[in-house]
């Protein structure tokens, strides 16, 4: 009984296979094309010898409406590759600075081999975290109350506005948690 339903379940498959075969609609390729008459043919464009193309100076015309040509005297050609090579070696100069972050202070190997060692240099490490995001807070929430006044004073919509201010209250609590559990930080 299971070979005849196996047989019939092969069948069926090759059956659907040969109907996706045969229903799929069929693409020529170029070679089995019969070819184009010199009636069916398009006429070419006819260019006029004695007129000249129109020439680009480059600045103020436009090869395209929403594309202006830049100025050659202000921004000269460059060849892309060498402009790549220069900036991976040198950098690029429109780049701000990086703020580098001091390097971390790793473990000593008597501190690697005590876990309680260990454990008060894991200590201290948070501590310098705690410090430097009280230290930033205290930085930037000024910076960032005093762009919500702005944004006020320009009609920034309020749900924008809503947006940030809850984000410096988070700021402000979080800074504030971090005040009370580690007084001894911030004297």
């Amino acid at each position: 009984m299971k070979n005849i339903m196996l047989i019939v379940l092969g069948l069926l498959g090759v059956l659907v296979i040969g109907l996706i075969v045969w229903l799929k609609p069929k693409v020529s390729s170029p070679e089995v094309l019969p070819p184009i008459k010199a009636a069916q043919q398009l006429p070419t464009p006819q260019v006029a010898v004695d007129q000249p193309a129109p020439i680009n100076l480059g600045v103020g015309q436009t090869d395209s409406p929403l594309l202006p040509m830049l100025d050659p005297a202000t921004f000269p050609p460059v060849d892309a590759a060498q402009s790549m090579a220069e900036t991976r070696e040198h950098g690029d100069p429109r780049m701000p600075p990086l703020d580098r972050t001091p390097d971390r202070e790793m473990p000593t190997s008597a501190e690697l081999n005590d876990s309680k060692e260990y454990a008060q240099y894991e200590v201290r490490q948070n501590d310098k975290v705690y410090k430097a995001y009280v230290a930033s807070a205290d930085k930037e929430i000024p910076a960032l109350q005093s762009d919500i006044e702005r944004a006020k004073k320009e009609g920034i919509s309020p749900e924008q506005i809503k947006v940030v201010e809850e984000k410096v209250r988070r700021i402000q609590e979080m800074r504030d948690q971090l005040k009370a559990k580690h007084p001894e930080l911030y004297q």
